[in-house]
């Protein structure tokens, strides 16, 4: 039964130190910086724009001064009926 174990051990310990020189890595190397920038990078510039029925009015305020005058969203968008 040692055997099997100490196999077990070995190669958790060997996974586990491949995920943590990844995470390392990727640290290092400047992918963690900035996770705003990031969280934005899959939206359209168009987006910013839509209104959004569940936003109150102070975010609503503030995104139409950061990203100009807000836009209807067509049939579809943002969960409504298409």
């Amino acid at each position: 039964m040692l055997p099997s174990s100490l196999t077990v051990l070995v190669t958790g310990l060997v996974l586990g130190c491949v995920a943590l020189a990844a995470f390392a890595w990727a640290w290092r190397a400047g992918h963690l910086d900035d996770f705003d920038a990031q969280a934005r990078v899959i939206f359209e510039p168009r987006d910013w724009r839509l209104e959004r029925p569940w936003e109150g009015p102070a975010e609503r305020a503030e995104r139409e001064a950061r990203y100009g005058p807000l836009i209807p969203p067509e049939p579809g968008e943002w969960g409504g009926a298409g």
